[in-house]
């Protein structure tokens, strides 16, 4: 029988955070540890007021946001059990989840890190849980969204796998997961390392499972198994924020993995893609905020 750690880092989840710890509690054997990032809601204070009394919860809170990475690395650093699951404050799990995922690693013995079909609230499949590595080569195309003016030539500009995810009892080895759920074997962790806190938040899930693949460790997706992901919960009251740190990742990615690949003036384009990028979504974000006020006055 393995035993599991379930991390859980918050920051103002709201209401969501009790949702996925009572998950946890009641489809979970192991301890559970709720990593604060010095949320400036009520969830935190919430959850633990719900929650007082139970032995397999552990609180921790930090008097600064330290970033996903860093807040999972808390206990990832000390990790007694098996496996660590980390998930999103805006998830539950399921009877099946662990038991599915946990028998796929024991059927698999060089995997070392693997999530499940993720679905949004109404039962439709998060594309993003199954991935491809981006490239600077196509992510520039996919930013410059060329794969809408040639999909016929552009299917590798897609980095996730859509409508491809199947349903079955297969155990698949994939690229790339989301670090919305991963479940992560301690032998392996200790091969690979923990997550890079030099990500603040977002691209830390691509980096892990590179290095991963770079281990020669599998990374597996159980189709049998799922969760539920209500996605962007603790990022809606700093889409900004959220918008800068994803971009701040995708150059870090980029640095780290494929800098010595490619010639420097793609590396440059991509480079002033993702700067671009994130100029554009910022101001589609802004207006997207300030448009439907005016229209309410």
């Amino acid at each position: 029988m393995f035993s599991t750690h379930i991390i859980i880092v918050n920051y103002n989840a709201g209401d969501w955070l009790i949702r996925s710890v009572r998950s946890a509690l009641a489809f979970s054997e192991g301890r559970i540890s709720i990593v604060d990032n010095a949320s400036s809601d009520n969830s935190i204070a919430n959850a633990r007021r719900e929650f007082s009394g139970q032995a397999r919860l552990n609180w921790i809170e930090n008097a600064d946001n330290r970033g996903f990475a860093a807040a999972n690395n808390q206990v990832l650093e000390v990790l007694e059990a098996d496996f660590a699951v980390l998930m999103n404050p805006d998830c539950e799990i399921n009877v099946q989840s662990l038991p599915l995922i946990l028998d796929a690693f024991s059927a698999s013995p060089n995997m070392g890190l693997a999530s499940c079909r993720i679905l949004n609230e109404d039962g439709s499949l998060q594309p993003t849980c199954r991935r491809r590595f981006p490239t600077p080569w196509s992510a520039l195309v996919r930013m410059l969204q060329l794969h809408k003016l040639f999909p016929q030539n552009m299917q590798f500009a897609n980095f996730d796998y859509g409508d491809e995810v199947a349903v079955d009892s297969g155990t698949h080895a994939v690229e790339a997961i989301s670090g919305a759920f991963m479940v992560v074997k301690k032998q392996a962790l200790e091969q690979v390392g923990v997550l890079d806190q030099a990500y603040f938040m977002h691209c830390e899930d691509l980096d892990w499972c590179k290095r991963f693949d770079l281990h020669g460790l599998d990374v597996g997706f159980v189709s049998s198994a799922s969760v539920l992901h209500a996605k962007g919960v603790s990022s809606a009251s700093r889409p900004i924020k959220v918008l800068w740190t994803l971009h701040q990742g995708m150059n870090r990615f980029f640095d780290t993995h494929y800098s010595n690949q490619y010639p420097w003036p793609l590396r440059y384009l991509v480079k002033l893609g993702i700067g671009l990028s994130f100029l554009v979504r910022t101001v589609l974000t802004i207006l997207k905020g300030i448009l439907p006020s005016r229209g309410k006055a």
